[in-house]
């Protein structure tokens, strides 16, 4: 069965791109362009990774990460946070993300990443 990976990203054209690199890798995709639907997805048992911008509109990445990781449901599912912001690092240390890419991001970089995430739960 393929991985889904929920890309939570408000940027289309990166969203997009990131959709596309996944679905290149054979995995699932649902793209969302702000946190609004993110509950209902994860509840639904329609993520095995997330794949989170940290600056959106409304709910930030950092809280959607917390809510995440808080959930004794949800808790198992890897969070990898995307984003330009320079404490992002810092920012998966205090939310609990599991992983971060940093844009610009180098496509293969990606790859490696949600393949060490996704092979984890196949």
């Amino acid at each position: 069965m393929k991985s889904t990976v929920l890309i939570v990203e408000d940027d289309p054209i990166i969203g997009e791109m990131i959709s596309m690199i996944m679905e290149e890798q054979g995995l699932n995709v649902i793209s969302l362009g702000d946190t609004g639907h993110v509950r209902e997805k994860l509840h639904n048992n329609e993520a095995d990774l997330v794949m989170l911008d940290i600056k959106l509109d409304g709910e930030n990445g950092k809280d959607m990460c917390r809510y995440i990781k808080q959930q004794d449901d949800l808790k198992h599912i890897p969070v990898i946070f995307i984003s330009a912001s320079h404490d992002i690092e810092q920012a998966k240390e205090i939310c609990g993300a599991d992983d971060f890419i940093r844009k610009p991001f180098d496509l293969d970089h990606i790859i490696e990443k949600v393949n060490k995430y996704t092979r984890a739960v196949a």
